[in-house]
């Protein structure tokens, strides 16, 4: 991996959404997501694991891998509940494409929802439209407007292998898919024998006020591909959960190392799985984010159009120079924030506490003020 030293500053430890740097400064992080640093409970229980046995042969189960792939089959909605884990979501995404790749070998066609954010790893950055030119993978993207279902009845044919799409678009307009647009997507994937991928790295493990954001439709997809805030913020991890009759359509018939993973599944990074489902599951951590992200916007407080889902939230400023110029500001002034062309894309910590987040309301309200003013001026 090229690693590239763009900062000054380097980061030496990080505490909920608070990150530490060698100079002895702090900043508030509302631009990585994830869990949350330093839980006190599931760093123990990583701990102790690491302690016992962190790494394991990917040919034997563990306890805590069973209990893992167990809890994922309650939490996860529909008929779902056949797990692999791996190292990451974006590895989950190419298991869930070689998953359908297994089903339909013929076919080389994946109609994507324009505006999922898919990773940045080969066809998650390609199915992305990142403008990365990659036409020499073995797949080919057909992309579709969100809750246009006389496109998407256009584009799922006979030839598609699989249909891809994040519940809630989060790569620009922060939309989430209609019941009509998702159930016109499942009909015709029935239809045709495609297989339907729900991306949820970006918006699962309570992230958009539900579990999983498929959960704010009735529509269950073949595939959902989970990772992201699944770590704790302790050990990297991923996978995807599919049905059982999928899975045994192309593990019956298929090389069970279809899609392998050395490290993937080990111990440490299951612990830390599982101790984030289980906080999942009994702190209220969905409920919460819809609390954070209005907060979020109530701290705006009309100075910018602002979109919500959950604890995301877009704030469209007049211009990509604006946007930029706001980064910086509240860079400087302890608040990391991400921008995508004229909007700033605010994403917390699951466990951001009460007083990080007072903080970072009160700093997002004082200099899009500012900026306001001297735009005016």
């Amino acid at each position: 991996m090229m690693t590239v030293k763009t900062t000054s500053r380097t980061l030496q430890s990080a505490s909920g959404a608070t990150l530490t740097f060698d100079d002895g400064s702090t900043a508030i992080d509302l631009r990585s997501g994830g869990f949350g640093h330093g839980q006190r409970e599931i760093v123990a229980a990583v701990k102790a694991q690491v302690e016992a046995m962190p790494l394991s042969n990917r040919v034997m189960i563990t306890p805590v891998l069973a209990s893992l792939v167990d809890k994922i089959a309650q939490l996860v909605p529909g008929e779902l509940s056949v797990s692999y884990i791996c190292n990451s979501g974006e590895e989950s995404f190419d298991g869930a494409l070689k998953l359908a790749r297994g089903a339909n070998p013929d076919r080389d066609q994946v109609v994507v929802v324009s505006g999922s954010h898919l990773g940045c790893l080969s066809y998650g950055q390609y199915f992305s439209q990142s403008g990365v030119s990659l036409d020499y993978l073995p797949l080919r993207p057909v992309f579709v407007e969100a809750n246009d279902s006389k496109a998407l009845a256009s584009a799922i044919t006979a030839q598609t292998l699989a249909v891809v799409y994040e519940p809630v678009l989060t790569q620009q307009q922060l939309l989430p898919l209609s019941e009509e647009f998702l159930t016109t997507m499942r009909t015709l994937s029935k239809s045709t024998g495609a297989t339907m991928i729900a991306y949820e790295v970006n918006t699962g493990m309570g992230r958009c006020g539900r579990n999983f954001a498929t959960e704010l439709t009735s529509v269950v997809p073949d595939v959902m591909v989970i990772g992201g805030a699944l770590n704790a913020g302790c050990v990297p991890v991923g996978g995807y959960v599919t049905h059982k009759a999928l899975n045994d359509l192309v593990y019956g018939k298929q090389n069970p190392s279809l899609h392998g993973s050395t490290t993937g599944g080990n111990p440490a990074s299951c612990v830390a799985a599982l101790q984030a489902l289980l906080a999942l599951e009994s702190q209220g951590i969905a409920n919460r984010q819809t609390q954070v992200g209005a907060q979020l916007v109530s701290s705006i407080g009309g100075q910018a159009n602002c979109k919500q889902a959950g604890s995301l939230v877009h704030v469209t400023l007049k211009n990509a120079a604006q946007a930029d110029a706001m980064k910086q500001a509240l860079s400087e002034a302890g608040l990391l924030v991400a921008t995508r062309g004229q909007e700033l894309h605010l994403t917390p910590p699951l466990m951001i506490s009460d007083s990080e987040l007072a903080q970072a309301c009160t700093t997002l309200s004082k200099l899009i003020k500012q900026i306001n003013v001297k735009e005016a001026a």
